[in-house]
């Protein structure tokens, strides 16, 4: 049986970076929403220093964190932002051990596909 945990945080009250890094601390899979990612980038300033303190963390957590972001009314695309050091096989092998998790939570998925990395 796959438990999940929903984390509500009111961004005008809490640092959503703080409640990111304590949920990433002991979750096994942190999904953020849409609206958490943009919570996110409000508060440290902007998308790209959001995605530096996401790949960051998941360095520290030493798993992928997933971004699900919705893209049509009954649709959405989750992402993964994994530590550097992890190749797109690694990537791929963890993110399969959780397709049940993430069907549940966000219906059927109908396409695995691995996205660019960046080189630098």
């Amino acid at each position: 049986m796959t438990r999940t945990m929903h984390v509500l945080a009111d961004a005008s009250k809490v640092s959503m970076a703080a409640s990111i890094q304590a949920t990433a601390q002991v979750a096994p899979l942190l999904v953020l929403t849409t609206r958490a990612l943009a919570e996110l980038s409000d508060e440290l300033g902007g998308m790209d220093v959001a995605a530096t303190y996401l790949l960051e963390l998941a360095e520290d957590i030493g798993h992928p964190i997933a971004v699900n972001v919705e893209t049509g009314r009954d649709t959405s695309s989750t992402a993964f932002i994994a530590p550097r050091t992890w190749s797109e096989e690694r990537l791929q092998g963890w993110a399969a051990g959780r397709h049940q998790e993430l069907e549940g939570e966000f219906g059927s998925i109908s396409q695995v596909s691995a996205m660019p990395r960046e080189t630098s």
